[in-house]
């Protein structure tokens, strides 16, 4: 009888779910959201109006958010940089396990450095400070499952 209830409130809230839907076949776009490219121009890159800050290496950049896909890949890539370096320097140079694993963090560190002056200085992107936070973050975790792994 228990399921029965649970399957009835299940189905209700699925089909009150279905009423109170939005019909998608159009879609409104406000027109202040609209940008518009300048095909005179040969680089399509400058006629789309950034919003960034003239200082590369300013704290405050408009466009740079703390959570995003991009954050999560800084964080991601420096932990499983320090924690695989740290394993090769181990097992395959036969490092001693502390030293190995300060190697790999300064390893990681570096990597996270030079891709961000990579950024400012190849006029892709900006410097983030943010990304430095997340790397150093994510070097400092790879850091403490290395420590916590090699024991």
């Amino acid at each position: 009888m228990k399921r029965f209830f649970v399957f009835v409130l299940i189905l209700v809230s699925f089909l009150s779910a279905q009423e109170n839907q939005v019909d998608s076949s159009t879609t409104r776009i406000k027109i202040s959201d609209v940008k518009y490219y300048n095909v005179q121009t040969n680089n399509i890159q400058e006629s789309i109006d950034h919003e960034k800050s003239d200082k590369p290496f300013a704290l405050y950049q408009p466009t740079d958010k703390w959570f995003s896909k991009d954050k999560w890949m800084h964080l991601s890539t420096s932990y499983f940089l320090t924690l695989q370096s740290s394993f090769a320097l181990e097992h395959m140079f036969f490092v001693e396990s502390e030293n190995s694993r300060q190697i790999s963090l300064g390893i990681s560190l570096s990597f996270s450095l030079g891709k961000e002056f990579y950024d400012v200085f190849s006029k892709k992107s900006i410097f983030s400070w943010k990304d430095l936070a997340y790397d150093i973050l994510g070097s400092g975790l790879g850091y403490l499952t290395a420590a916590a792994i090699q024991k």
